[in-house]
Parts: C-alpha cells; structure tokens; sequence
C-alpha cells in the first residue's frame, strides 16, 4: 500500500508595482542587511510560504534600528511599501494575516509614521471609481478592523471617507444590478459585494469608537450625513423583492444597529421600533432624519417578508441582556412576539 504525501500548503506570493520594487532596489544596501534588502528578497520569491519567514523578521530589524530609525528615509518609504504590500493582498490569502500580526508588534516610536503612511494608501484604495474593484477596497476596510491595530485607526481616522466609500459604492452596485437584470453570473457577483457592503457598514458602528461618543449627531457632521445615506440605501433594499432575501434580511439587522446607533434619545428606541413593526408611526412625531431616511417604513406599505426582517433585526441588535431597555423594552418584545405571530405562514 503506498504513502500518501501530505499535500503541501500552497499561498499565492504577494508582489508589489514597479514604481515600490524600484524604490526598494534603490534603497537596498551592498550587505543586503536592511528593511529594503530583506523585502526586496521576500518580493522576489514566487512562494507564499517561504515569504512568511521575510515577513517575520520585519519587526526585530526595526527593534535593531530603534529610534535612530524614525528618519531614516528608507525605513519611512519601507513602511510605505508595507502599507501597499497589505492592501494588495486577497482577503483569503494567509500572509494577509501574517503581515498585521507583523506589524501590530511595531516598536512604538515607528507607529506615527506607519500610521501615516498606511492612512495615506487606504485614501488612495478609498479613491478608485471602478464598480468591480469595490469588492476589493471593501474586504480591506474589513481586514483592518480584525485585530489589526494600524488598519482600524487608519479606518477610525478616515472615517468619513470610509462611510462616504461604502455609501457610493451600494448606491452604484445597486444601480448595476438593476442594468444587468437577467445576466444571472454578473448579478450573483453583484448581489454578493452588496451583501458584504452592508455587513462591513455594520461592522463600522460595532467596532470604531467615534460611534461610541456623540460628537458625530449632528446635522452638519459629514459622518452623519453619511449614516443617514447608508440607511436610507438599507431602506431600500428591505422593500426590493427582486433582491436575494439574505441581503433583505442583512438590511433589516443593519437597519435597527443604525437606528440604535443614532436615535436619541436612546430610551425611545423601543417605542419607534413598536411603532413601525406595528405601522403605527405618528410622522409628525420623528425626526426629519429618521422620516428622510426611512420613509418607507414610516408611510408606506412594509411587505410582510420585510417586517420578518425588521423583527429579526430587532431580536439580534438591541441590548436585551439585563432588562436594561426596561419596560419599553419588555413592552417591544412583546410586539415583536404578537408581528411575528401574525404573519402569514408562508413568510415564516
């Protein structure tokens, strides 16, 4: 009987443009002992796997160097290079991960400028115009906030952009889908981006911690501008029945998350979230921003499949732990029971 060999893993090799691999080349000394030299070796090999011990020895060269370090010009653009290096990468390619437990072990006086460098090739990322590489900026912003502490505060300090990124982008994928109805593989694609789309806006107010403060609640805050796009986006696309019921569903959680997010003030969540599970909304009652953004629910005839997703929304995202929503609280429970159980069984 023969011996099976263990099937070796393979990782696609990261790379980097000619303009960086020139500027490493450059900056690469005669002993090849510094941070140039070592990328500029790890760049040039074809095999993921054997990049990952180059990617390991980033951080103790930078211990070596120490402050010194700080204005050396090669570190500075290396850092630069890095920043690149990680945006460039899949979402589903090891090293990704490799290269943010790497740098999440910076020496601390290199962290202002790898900050500024990493916060400068997100803009750039956040820039593109081209609908089919949104996927690839969106999978970013969400690599940054997974335990990658240089990626979530380029994402904290960028925001606005970052809102403003994911607000044109389901506006544009929507739009597209819309053009290419019937071409079910661009549509299967399409339907995807928007669901990570909104997954990666949810995963924003869950993780940044502006959204843990008030400063943004105002109506001149370009951030709230932004929230109150995206839900409006998310409004639109719970009442569209020609899109896949898990994006519907996907936006029924978002839209309670934002509405908890930005309702103010928080004791009377509860109550609007009865009233337009109940299509009981008194218009004259809520804020212009709420009406603005989700008229639909507050006017409108809301399917039964989307109050399905406005329930479920309601039972995931609020804070039901510890009575601490009171009996407002109870009281929303209890209508979310009596919609639920009201709902024709085909729904359920």
């Amino acid at each position: 009987m023969g011996v099976k060999k263990k099937k070796e893993m393979q990782v696609a090799a990261l790379t980097v443009c000619h303009q960086d691999l020139e500027t490493l080349k450059s900056f690469a000394d005669v002993e090849g002992k510094n941070l140039a030299s070592l990328l500029l070796h790890c760049v040039q090999l074809t095999d993921g796997v054997s990049q990952i011990h180059y990617i390991k020895q980033i951080v103790p060269l930078l211990e070596k160097a120490g402050k010194n370090g700080m204005c050396d010009p090669t570190i500075q653009s290396c850092l630069d290079i890095l920043a690149g290096i990680y945006l460039s990468l899949s979402l589903k390619n090891p090293l990704k991960k490799v290269l943010a437990s790497s740098l999440n072990s910076l020496p601390e006086f290199f962290l202002p400028e790898a900050m500024r460098r990493f916060t400068s090739r997100l803009q750039e990322e956040l820039n593109t115009t081209d609908l089919y590489s949104y996927r690839k900026v969106t999978d970013n912003i969400s690599s940054c906030m997974e335990n990658f502490n240089l990626g979530g505060a380029s994402v904290n300090n960028l925001l606005k952009n970052v809102l403003h990124f994911l607000q044109k982008s389901l506006i544009e994928i929507l739009e597209e889908n819309r053009k290419c109805a019937g071409n079910h593989i661009i549509q299967t694609q399409l339907m995807n981006d928007l669901l990570v789309g909104i997954r990666v806006s949810m995963m924003l107010v869950q993780k940044v911690q502006d959204f843990q403060g008030n400063l943004w609640k105002t109506s001149d805050s370009p951030i709230w501008q932004n929230m109150c796009g995206l839900l409006n986006i998310f409004t639109k696309v719970l009442s569209d029945d020609d899109l896949l019921q898990t994006v519907q569903s996907t936006s029924g959680l978002a839209i309670i998350l934002f509405i908890k997010a930005m309702f103010h003030p928080s004791e009377k969540i509860p109550h609007l979230i009865s009233s337009v599970l109940l299509h009981s909304v008194d218009c004259t009652s809520v804020p212009e921003w709420f009406m603005s953004s989700c008229r639909s629910l507050c006017c409108g005839d809301i399917s039964q499949s989307a109050v399905l997703f406005l329930c479920q929304g309601t039972l995931a995202m609020l804070d039901w732990q510890n009575g601490s929503m009171g009996r407002s609280g109870e009281a929303l429970l209890l209508d979310t029971a009596h919609v639920l159980f009201t709902l024709s069984s085909q729904v359920l």
